[in-house]
C-alpha cells in the first residue's frame, strides 16, 4: 500500500539535478512553502507534501503516508527519510515559476495550496 508513495517520493528525490538560475533563497522557501501544502502529480497520482515547522516533512499519496525530517542547508531543503526508496537524504533547490508554482531542482513542478 505505501508502496505508490515511496515510488513518488523517489522520483521527486532522485531525479538529475537542473539548472539553478532564480533559485530561491532558503527564507523565501520557508516563507513561501513552510506549513503549506505542496501537490504534485506523479504516475498519474495526487502527491500531497507538507514541510511543518518542526522540522518533520509528510508526504501522502492515495495508497499511503510516510513521515521524515527536513532541515535548510544554504539555499537547499535537504529531507531524510527512515526507510523505503527514498530512504536517506535528499536535498533539493527550488524555482518559482509563477504564482504558487514552482519547480524542484529535479525538474518536478508542484502547486503550494495555501
Amino acid at each position: 500500500m505505501k508502496r505508490h508513495v515511496w515510488i513518488a517520493l523517489l522520483v521527486l528525490t532522485t531525479a538529475p539535478l537542473s539548472a539553478q538560475a532564480g533559485t530561491l533563497t532558503a527564507e523565501q522557501i520557508q516563507a513561501e512553502m513552510l506549513d503549506k501544502t505542496i501537490v504534485t502529480r506523479r504516475f498519474g497520482m495526487r502527491v500531497t507534501m507538507r514541510y511543518r515547522s518542526d522540522g518533520v516533512v509528510s508526504a501522502r499519496a492515495l495508497l499511503g503516508s510516510v513521515n521524515g525530517t527536513w532541515q535548510a542547508r544554504g539555499n537547499t531543503i535537504c529531507s531524510t527519510f527512515p526507510s523505503g526508496p527514498a530512504k536517506g537524504t535528499s536535498c533539493v533547490s527550488f524555482r518559482r515559476l509563477g504564482t504558487n508554482q514552482y519547480v524542484s531542482s529535479e525538474g518536478v513542478r508542484f502547486r503550494v495550496l495555501d
